[in-house]
């Protein structure tokens, strides 16, 4: 009974991270190698059923709309920059999770950065870390190969309009930025459950 008892403390969120027993089987059992060019890489490859399933009940469709400044700052426009965003806890193997589906998408990036290979910076980040993915052509040709079976799909239509909206132009007049605005007033947890 004792050592079901502690084996019990043991488990779930209990298991420690200090004592690296999650962060050293995150890096053994996925293979991740730290790169020349301060990368990891991963031994693993997502098969795309399963990237699929994480996809709709980890992501966000996420499309930003806000006044910028041109690179001389002499000037505004309004961007409109949509990316795909999986957040996970930075401690374990969600923070792995993010390594493959960066090599799976074969682009995006991960933040905050920090040395991965270094247990103590691992310990010391932020809780939640965050894969951003902005190249809306593999996102499209991804989700529409392999559609989402759950709300999260209505979403992605409504981010997938979006894109096709700002690809033509239409976020630069006031009419298309209106119908923007109304779409991102309607999506993710804004989406009425009816």
């Amino acid at each position: 009974m004792e050592e079901i008892l502690y084996l019990a403390s043991e488990m779930n969120t209990k298991r420690s991270f200090e004592g690296a027993p999650r962060y050293n089987y995150c890096k053994s059992s996925l293979g991740l190698t730290l790169l020349s060019n301060g990368e990891f890489n991963t031994k693993y490859e997502l098969p795309a059923q399963w990237v699929q399933t994480f996809l709709a009940g980890e992501s966000v469709f996420y499309t930003y709309v806000s006044e910028k400044k041109n690179r001389g700052g002499q000037s505004t426009y309004i961007g409109c920059d949509s990316s795909l965003e999986v957040g996970q806890n930075s401690h374990g193997a969600a923070r792995a999770i993010l390594f493959c589906l960066k090599k799976f998408f074969k682009g995006g990036y991960i933040k905050p950065k920090y040395n991965y290979d270094n247990l103590s910076e691992c310990k010391n980040s932020r809780s939640v870390n965050r894969y951003v993915l902005r190249n809306s052509d593999t996102i499209i040709n991804f989700v529409d190969q392999y559609p989402m079976l759950t709300r999260k799909q209505l979403d992605y239509l409504d981010w997938k309009i979006i894109v096709e909206l700002k690809a033509r132009g239409s976020h630069k007049t006031l009419e298309g930025l209106t119908l923007i605005k109304n779409i991102l007033n309607n999506v993710n947890s804004k989406r009425d459950s009816n």
